[in-house]
């Protein structure tokens, strides 16, 4: 899944933000075409679990900032994808590398990305615009 402008909010920083998940993302996908998926795994989680504290807060600062209405429903959604990528982190501590994991999850952050981009975050397009 590539960053394109269908997905950006028009919020310079947060869409600045989003696109480093984009690539990070896709370069996994290829590694586990390529055969590097072990390798890379657990810098993967590493770096959403970094990533997800890191823009989650500043997103959220930003709905709250912007007096969105998608802010409650955007720390819902925050709290639900870091319990997602707990789990999938202690699979990973205790079963090491999985392909099949491996797989899902790329694809469940496909999803999530575009379901809350999509959904949620581009309120803040219409509340920046009348700010």
């Amino acid at each position: 899944m590539r960053w394109s402008d269908e997905y950006a909010t028009g919020i310079e920083r947060v869409d600045e933000q989003h696109q480093p998940i984009f690539q990070m993302t896709d370069d996994f996908r290829a590694a586990l075409e390529e055969g590097g998926g072990k390798e890379t795994y657990g810098l993967l989680l590493d770096f959403l679990d970094r990533y997800c504290r890191s823009h989650f807060r500043f997103k959220e600062r930003c709905m709250d900032d912007y007096q969105c209405p998608m802010a409650q429903k955007n720390k819902e959604d925050h709290r639900r994808f870091v319990d997602v990528l707990s789990r999938y982190r202690q699979r990973y501590a205790v079963n090491g590398f999985d392909r099949a994991e491996a797989c899902t999850l790329m694809d469940t952050i496909d999803r999530w990305l575009a379901e809350h981009i999509c959904g949620v975050d581009m309120h803040l397009k219409h509340c920046a615009k009348t700010a």
